[in-house]
């Protein structure tokens, strides 16, 4: 009968623990478990500080008598010299004992066990470390001694009475000490979470601005396309594009024109540098000249050039080989009535008329205009292609944060479910 008692007593004080809680309330709620929990501690706690206050002016006053004692006057003075000497030791962790014992006003589970572990671990370090001290002591004052072991004993007696509805339930200690600091963990992830996305609409905001900018400069470049002087642009652009592709066109015939003696003249340089064969001063620029640019030949006499090539390579039969000289001279004088001059004329006048086309270009402003608007639109949509980046690494991180969150939610829901033995709901939002 009495063990179904106490059973349905133990669901009496669960039933006082509330079912659901909001997040905020917890702190509360926490104290009324803790109530549940303990019951009956607040009531023992009381009557057990008492009897240890009673207790501790008792061992004061033994403390202070072992003090003033005087041992007897047939003691072996060797004996009676090491039983004051810890006589002092000891009177000394007693008093130190009773100093440090503050109890305290609180009768909380917490308050209890602090000053519980305080207190036992000062009287074991007493009757533990201190064995030897008592044992001289107690031979020169065994009455005084007798009494304050005593004192000693009844005091760990109404220790162990103290904390006696708190044994046992070690796990829900644990469980209760958890709690706040998993309160503490959640609501600084919802700040952090609450700041993420904050930083996140602040960015989204910038977004904006940047595709409006995009935009706004993308119909300005649309409107600079279809002006007049776009078209003009575009009419010398294109202009332009045909006479250099007629310029390169002209330059690469020049090169084709005079390939057929390059191997003579390479011959000649070779023969000049290496001293079989000494060209003239004028003799060795012709040389240089055509085969480092023909184009840039023409602008230089260039039938002077091949005149005295012709005349170099006619002066002395062992320079060439006859079917190699032969076909040199032949091309040589083929080039000499190419009209070379008129060749150099249709150079002249192109690159003459590239410049005058590039002078106009670079004097329209439109084009200048366009070049800044384009590189507005490229600068925005980097910034822009950046700004989604850090979104999308903010938005994987509150994922990430969210997460975390609810497992810390659902440990918590898991902790205070221990604690009262039952499910409980948190009202989280």
């Amino acid at each position: 009968m009495k063990r179904k008692w106490l059973n349905i007593n133990r669901i009496m004080r669960k039933e006082k623990i509330p079912s659901s809680v909001a997040f905020d309330e917890i702190d509360n709620w926490l104290g009324v478990a803790s109530k549940s929990l303990f019951h009956g501690l607040s009531t023992n706690a009381h009557q057990s500080y008492k009897e240890i206050s009673n207790i501790c002016e008792r061992l004061k006053q033994h403390v202070s008598e072992l003090q003033d004692a005087e041992p007897e006057e047939n003691m072996p003075a060797q004996i009676a010299k090491i039983g004051l000497l810890n006589r002092d030791k000891m009177v000394k962790n007693l008093y130190s004992l009773t100093e440090k014992m503050l109890i305290p006003a609180q009768t909380n589970y917490k308050a209890v066990l602090s000053f519980y572990e305080a207190t036992t671990s000062s009287i074991n370090f007493i009757f533990h470390k201190s064995s030897k001290t008592i044992y001289y002591v107690r031979s020169l004052f065994p009455e005084e001694v007798k009494e304050l072991v005593a004192d000693l004993n009844q005091l760990k007696t109404v220790l162990d009475q103290l904390i006696t509805p708190i044994k046992g339930k070690e796990s829900q200690i644990l469980n209760l000490e958890q709690v706040p600091g998993l309160v503490v963990d959640i609501k600084e992830l919802k700040l952090r979470i609450k700041k993420e996305k904050e930083n996140v609409c602040a960015l989204e905001e910038e977004c904006s601005v940047l595709e409006g900018k995009i935009e706004i400069e993308g119909k300005r470049l649309s409107a600079i396309e279809e002006q007049e002087e776009w078209m003009q642009f575009k009419e010398l652009e294109s202009g332009l594009f045909s006479l250099e592709k007629e310029l390169n066109a002209l330059e690469s015939d020049v090169g084709k024109l005079f390939y057929p003696i390059n191997k003579a003249l390479h011959l000649l340089k070779k023969q000049d540098e290496t001293g079989r064969h000494t060209l003239t001063p004028e003799e060795r620029r012709a040389v240089s000249s055509i085969l480092f640019s023909p184009i840039r030949a023409l602008d230089e006499d260039i039938i002077k050039f091949l005149l005295s090539i012709r005349n170099v390579i006619e002066g002395d039969v062992s320079i060439l080989k006859e079917r190699k000289r032969d076909t040199a001279l032949k091309w040589i004088d083929h080039l000499l009535n190419s009209e070379l001059s008129l060749i150099k004329e249709k150079h002249d006048e192109l690159q003459s008329r590239i410049e005058e086309v590039k002078g106009k270009i670079s004097n329209m402003s439109i084009l200048k205009e366009k070049e800044e608007v384009e590189r507005s639109i490229i600068s925005a949509k980097g910034q822009l292609a950046r700004l989604q980046e850090e979104i999308e690494r903010t938005k994987k991180h509150v994922g990430s944060l969210k997460e975390e969150l609810r497992e810390k939610e659902v440990f918590l829901l898991e902790v205070l479910e221990e604690i009262a033995g039952k499910k409980i709901d948190v009202e989280f939002d």
